[in-house]
């Protein structure tokens, strides 16, 4: 596979004509373009003919099938007789177009679909690329790659250049049109590209060729699947996404805790160990996490008996202390008769063959080894049972790694999938995706009330429906810290909105200043975990001095003190769609004096909240833009700002920029420093208000672990608050109480001297839990 050698447009042939039934013909044969739309402003173009008849996704995009359909409620898509096509509004307007006779491109079983770009498009998403925010100018290849293993050092350290195509390949491109918004989806497991535009050399010296006036989206083999989706806000564009894709299930409320994880990890007293210091140094924490060594001889689904002697015993035991235990699982199976998984997988015909009809072997951590072939069903069934089985043990969690999937020195195309027929290709990129499929089931069967949570390394489209993805091996350096922010959100805006990347970085040796700057730009990262590698220096806070110990620790506990908010979130994603960290043209537009598409250091965590962290090193002040009409609650220097205005902050090493919109009714937990329980009935509403007038939210709450939730028991409860001076009056209605009543404070900015809870006077309180800012706000019950 060469990475960075594409598909050239000029030796694709595209068709100069195509008739009222959007049929086409070319020197390969006759073809045709069926279009559906399942939902408003969203179009599946699929193109059928000789080489194209059926399309190997696992994605599980549901369409309707039926005659081809080409207008919604606000669009029209247009074909026309020169080989053209346009996507307009009802009353004309051009959002989306072709030159003629370029709309589609075949060359062989390649095929690309082009588009007239202009001149100021911004361009996002593309899934996990770690080359920026913004990817104009960009041609990138969709490949999941085990980065460490496929590239030279110097670009996954410091990113000169950034190693290209990574772990997750979602071939989508957003198109940002000035305030518009439009979306490109290629379901497509083979290999594909995007371009947004070339710029084509010799070694960067002679300049060649150049495509700027063009966009480009295709594939190396593979049935042509495009989706083009409408917006017409980032917002409304990225529900719309999440709806075609999946959206991805309510997690535990313990996954949205803190975790530690470290290469190294390898037993029953090594955890033990982790639980005596989390509670020594009155830090809480949910996940603690075993890598490879805790297996018996690497062997996947087994405990090395001198580390783990009573494996259920001992997860029992730390489910007593309240910690989730997740351990390590790799796909490959060590390629060994009478080791048991690898027995039943060879009965079960479940592993992956080589051109010889034989099983594939590659090597890995167990030496030779196996793997199972997920494009087959019967080959899932059978991973989901030893799955099952494995999780009986008490575990409730996995973190599912070398999905990619890693070979080690083996080259990849001999492995091919459903019983040898189909080539490498056809499933490399969604190995990972159904790995998850199978895993999620496997769970699901061990602990069918507990909803499980997982954490994986390589995906595809729909991934988000079984699993969460960590941006894979990064480094401790600054290079790192800064470009995951861009990472992160491109990867939420591409339909995978939980995820996140080591914290403090995984490879090489950290330091107080960058942890310290890790951990406060990255606290309310849908996930939370420190990572580190074997031979590093530990990465544990306590591994730190006093002042940096003091750091993290606080981080953490504001990370549990506003899980409840990032519960809310995820709720919501659920629920219709909606990103949980934002960049911030997600929530605000453009305006002249402050552009937003470019700024990849500020984000949105929710509607509400906003980062402004200090990501590069010693770095004494930077700039923040605050965007929008309304004022903003700066949380450090406990005051308001009015908004659409860049500010000057200066660094501190032990809080971080940090600010609140206007008009938020923040859920907020009631918790003691170290305590990591999960109570959604029992919170703190922080009401921010700057002046007169009214804001409202709706709060759910439930057990925060099962699925009865689904089955009613869940809590609705609308929180309404008007200002008028110095007084606020609050206001509670219950809609549904299948998990029983709440138990509510009220926290106010200084400004509140008198506050009204359903009409009567509240009561002035001590607060409770780690307040937002250097003081604690003002507690009301009633």
């Amino acid at each position: 596979m060469h990475f960075h050698k594409y598909p050239y447009p000029a030796n694709f042939e595209f068709p100069t004509t195509i008739n009222s039934q959007l049929r086409f013909k070319t020197r390969q044969g006759n073809y045709r373009v069926n279009v559906k739309t399942g939902q408003d402003d969203v179009y599946h173009l699929q193109v059928t003919g000789k080489g194209w008849e059926e399309n190997d996704s696992q994605a599980g995009i549901a369409f309707p099938t039926g005659r081809n359909v080409t207008k919604t409620n606000q669009t029209v898509l247009s074909f026309h007789a020169d080989g053209s096509l346009n996507l307009s509004t009802r009353d004309g307007k051009t959002l989306l177009a072709t030159y003629p006779s370029r709309f589609f491109g075949q060359s062989g079983h390649a095929s690309v679909f082009e588009f007239i770009r202009e001149k100021d498009d911004q361009f996002y998403g593309m899934g996990e690329k770690w080359s920026g925010l913004e990817h104009s100018g960009k041609t990138t290849k969709f490949w999941n790659t085990d980065v460490w293993g496929d590239f030279n050092s110097v670009g996954y350290i410091d990113g000169k250049p950034a190693p290209d195509p990574v772990y997750v390949s979602v071939p989508y491109l957003i198109i940002k049109r000035g305030n518009t918004y439009l979306g490109l989806l290629l379901d497509n497991p083979h290999a594909t590209f995007i371009s947004t535009g070339f710029n084509l050399s010799i070694a960067n010296q002679m300049k060649l060729k150049s495509s700027a006036g063009t966009i480009h989206l295709g594939a190396e083999v593979g049935q042509p699947n495009l989706y083009l989706i409408y917006g017409p806000t980032l917002a409304a564009l990225t529900r719309k996404l999440q709806k075609l894709v999946g959206v991805t299930p309510l997690p535990p409320a313990w996954s949205l805790g803190y975790h530690q994880c470290r290469w190294g990890y390898q037993s029953e007293a090594d955890l033990l160990s982790l639980d005596k210091n989390f509670r020594k140094h009155g830090i809480p924490v949910d996940g603690l996490w075993l890598d490879i060594d805790y297996m018996n001889g690497y062997r996947v689904f087994t405990f090395d008996k001198k580390h783990f002697p009573a494996p259920a015993k001992a997860m029992a035991k730390f489910a007593e202390k309240g910690r989730k235990v997740i351990p390590i699982i790799d796909p490959g199976v060590k390629f060994e008769k009478g080791y048991g998984v690898y027995d039943r997988g060879h009965r079960a015909k479940a592993f992956c063959e080589n051109f010889q009809g034989h099983e594939y072997v590659g090597l890995v951590w167990p030496g030779e080894t196996v793997f199972p072939d997920y494009s087959i069903e019967s080959a899932r069934k059978w991973w989901a049972k030893e799955v099952k089985d494995f999780a009986k043990t008490g575990i409730y969690g996995a973190w599912l790694d070398m999905n990619d999937p890693s070979t080690g020195p083996v080259e990849n195309h001999d492995m091919l999938f459903d019983h040898g027929t189909k080539k490498h290709g056809a499933f490399h990129n969604q190995y990972a995706l159904g790995m998850a499929m199978a895993s999620r089931e496997g769970f699901l069967a061990a602990h069918p009330d507990s909803r499980p949570f997982m954490l994986c390394r390589s995906g595809f489209i729909g991934t988000s429906r079984y699993t969460a993805i960590w941006t894979g091996d990064n480094y401790s350096n600054y290079h790192h810290l800064k470009s995951s922010i861009a990472t992160t959100l491109n990867l939420a805006l591409s339909g995978i909105p939980f995820n996140g990347p080591d914290a403090g970085g995984f490879g090489g040796d950290t330091h107080p200043e960058l942890i310290c700057d890790w951990y406060k730009a990255g606290f309310l990262f849908p996930v939370f975990r420190n990572h580190s590698m074997i031979n590093t220096r530990q990465q544990e806070p306590w591994a730190f001095d006093a002042k940096t110990l003091t750091v993290l620790r606080r981080f953490i506990q504001l990370r549990y003190r506003l899980r409840p908010y990032l519960y809310q979130l995820f709720s919501e994603q659920e629920k219709s769609g909606e990103a949980i960290l934002r960049p911030l043209f997600y929530d605000f537009s453009d305006t002249a004096a402050i552009p937003l598409g470019k700024i990849d250091d500020q984000f949105m965590v929710g509607p509400h909240i906003m980062q402004a962290p200090f990501v590069q090193e010693k770095l004494a002040k930077r700039s923040v833009v605050l965007p929008g009409k309304q004022a903003w609650y700066d949380v450090t220097n406990d005051r308001w700002i009015q908004g659409n205005q860049t500010i000057t902050v200066a660094a501190q090493r032990d809080t971080t920029p940090l600010y609140i919109r206007d008009g938020a009714i923040l859920p907020l937990a009631r918790l003691k420093p170290q305590d990591h329980a999960f109570k959604g009935a029992e919170v703190d509403f922080h009401i921010f208000l700057s002046g007169n007038d009214q804001t409202a939210t709706t709060y759910t709450f439930d057990d925060g672990s099962s699925f009865a939730y689904k089955k009613g028991k869940r809590s609705e409860v609308v929180i309404t608050a008007q200002r008028q001076r110095h007084t606020l009056s609050i206001a509670t209605e219950t809609v549904s109480d299948g998990f029983g009543p709440g138990k509510f404070t009220f926290s106010t900015t200084r400004d509140i001297k008198k506050v009204l809870i359903n009409g009567k006077p509240a009561k002035l309180v001590t607060a409770q839990g780690i307040s937002l800012g250097e003081k604690a706000l003002p507690t009301w019950i009633a």
